[in-house]
């Protein structure tokens, strides 16, 4: 396979393609819309290909007695959410000329509350959602379910399967309930439907419930037979076999492999959609495919928990690494208990905890010693060491990193392991820890030895966080001008990864810079920025 394209990028060949189709301005944002889940604010600006900026700039050309900066136009595209601002009549109906739309299409995610007039139609009050062969009616409201979708259920199955759609979709990509409310929801969910007598009605909503779940992913290739065939696994027709939990591994596999392409956010959807599937079968799965089952089902609540560590939903990531955790324990799964402690470590010592940190750490060391994983065992002592780091213990720091260096260079790449830890990375870790020990010198040497070992195997934001530790370096040696060029690439990376994480660490570094806000360097820093819609100009 070919490297991975940026969101970016796959957006803009969509909306070249549709155009040179012939589709409207109005059916490229719908497309937009629903492959990326934005909402139509964004998508109309994404059909354009513009960034905040060149919509601003776009928008003051047109009318300079009105002029807008990137911020007025983030404001509107993040309403309703919290931190957003509605836009004002004449503001949209400016932007419906601007877009070449009309002002309802930049509303057309918005409630709509139909269904409260007694005599509209009830298939006028849902909203439909494709699948291949099939519709999912998702209804605004609980009496018109019934209508809706033809199947007769009960008013309390009905409101908790609308509670449950609820948390999958959601316009803004903010969760609405937290992860443990969901977690809830879907396990009540879940038992009325297996207690329920079996009628005709009960497997229909079984297929409703994975298509729920199977809906929300990013991989359309992974429908078809396979949602088929977790139909009637479910429904009771077939037994849960190693092809089911292969087919749920490879999703998961892919992605880990698909953040850079398409976001935390989408994979994100997707990994959550996997876990409740496996969730579903977890109960009718063999007593001999079990701990697999478990251990697959650890996976998922670890991705989502790396995935919203990445988000900066930190009170998620610990939701979901503490279910990782007791999952791998309950499978027996030492490896993957050992990897989860080495997560749930880093999330810890990126809070300010580092002590916490440092307790999972050791913890996981000692599980990975009787893994018999030295990559594994590396990455214990690599996350250690980060601890270490942050509480000022240099000694132990430079001791774990000793321990990891040793442990891997003993690593065998033909041995599987949970940790994907190489050369590269380790490097990149030793400059993270004399950063954080004040060790300029030392941290710019560790940086640039990994960036020359970092490839397309490795993670884009794994590459621009060790170009931020770089560039902060060079600003603790003085050297401005290489710390501003380093900080806009890694700016650049940004730009298109979706981390979060990422963006706070980029924004930490400019504000060091705060000495030399004046200087040519840092002013074209912040036009390169700015350019990316990472800060205001």
């Amino acid at each position: 396979m070919g490297e991975l394209r940026s969101q970016k990028q796959q957006r803009e060949q969509l909306v070249r393609v549709l155009r040179a189709a012939g589709k409207s301005w109005v059916d490229v944002a719908e497309a937009l819309r629903q492959r990326y889940r934005v909402n139509a604010r964004v998508a109309f600006r994404y059909a354009h290909e513009w960034s905040q900026h060149q919509a601003a700039n776009e928008w003051n050309q047109r009318w300079p007695d009105e002029l807008k900066t990137f911020k007025s136009f983030s404001s509107w595209e993040q309403w309703p959410s919290r931190t957003g601002h509605a836009p004002t009549f004449d503001n949209l109906a400016k932007l419906a000329e601007l877009y070449e739309c009309a002002v309802s299409d930049l509303l057309v995610d918005l409630p709509n509350f139909r269904h409260l007039d007694s005599a509209a139609n009830p298939q006028d009050t849902v909203l439909t959602v494709c699948k291949p062969d099939a519709k999912l009616v998702v209804p605004s409201d609980v009496a018109v379910w019934a209508t809706a979708t033809g199947l007769g259920l009960p008013d309390t199955l009905v409101a908790m399967l609308m509670y449950y759609l609820g948390s999958l979709v959601t316009p803004d990509h903010e969760m609405r309930i937290t992860p443990r409310e969901r977690d809830q929801a879907y396990h009540q969910l879940v038992g009325f439907l297996r207690s329920w007598a079996h009628t005709m009605g009960r497997r229909n909503v079984l297929r409703l419930l994975v298509w729920a779940a199977t809906a929300a992913s990013v991989f359309p290739a992974t429908l078809g037979d396979e949602y088929e065939r977790l139909v009637s696994v479910i429904g009771g027709s077939s037994r849960v076999d190693a092809q089911t939990i292969e087919h749920i591994e490879a999703i998961l596999w892919h992605c880990r492999r698909q953040k850079r392409a398409l976001g935390p956010q989408a994979v994100l959807t997707t990994v959550l959609a996997q876990r409740d599937l496996t969730r579903l079968l977890v109960p009718d799965c063999p007593a001999d495919l079990r701990p697999r089952m478990l251990s697959t089902l650890s996976e998922a609540s670890r991705q989502a928990g790396w995935l919203s560590f990445d988000l900066k939903q930190f009170d998620h990531a610990e939701y979901y690494y503490e279910d990782a955790r007791t999952l791998a324990h309950e499978a027996e799964n030492t490896g993957l208990g050992a990897f989860v402690l080495c997560v749930m470590s880093q999330l810890a010592t990126w809070q300010g905890k580092p002590r916490i940190g440092i307790d999972h750490a050791v913890a996981a060391g000692q599980w990975a010693s009787r893994a018999g994983d030295m990559r594994l065992r590396a990455n214990t002592a690599d996350v250690a060491a980060r601890a270490y780091a942050a509480d000022g213990q240099r000694d132990a720091c430079l001791a774990a990193l000793d321990t990891a260096h040793t442990a891997l260079t003993a690593a065998d790449d033909q041995t599987p392991s949970y940790s994907d830890l190489d050369e590269a990375m380790h490097l990149s870790v030793r400059g993270e820890c004399h950063l954080k020990l004040g060790e300029s010198d030392r941290t710019v040497f560790y940086a640039q030895q990994s960036l020359k070992l970092l490839g397309r195997s490795h993670a884009r934001r794994s590459v621009a966080m060790t170009i931020v530790d770089l560039s902060e370096a060079y600003v603790g040696a003085n050297e401005i001008d290489e710390a501003t060029r380093l900080l806009g690439d890694a700016g650049e990376i940004a730009a298109s990864d979706g981390s979060l994480r990422l963006i706070e660490r980029i924004e930490q570094a400019r504000a060091g810079m705060q000495p030399w806000q004046h200087t040519a360097p840092v002013r074209t820093l912040n036009e390169r920025l700015a350019a990316y819609g990472l800060v205001n100009s």
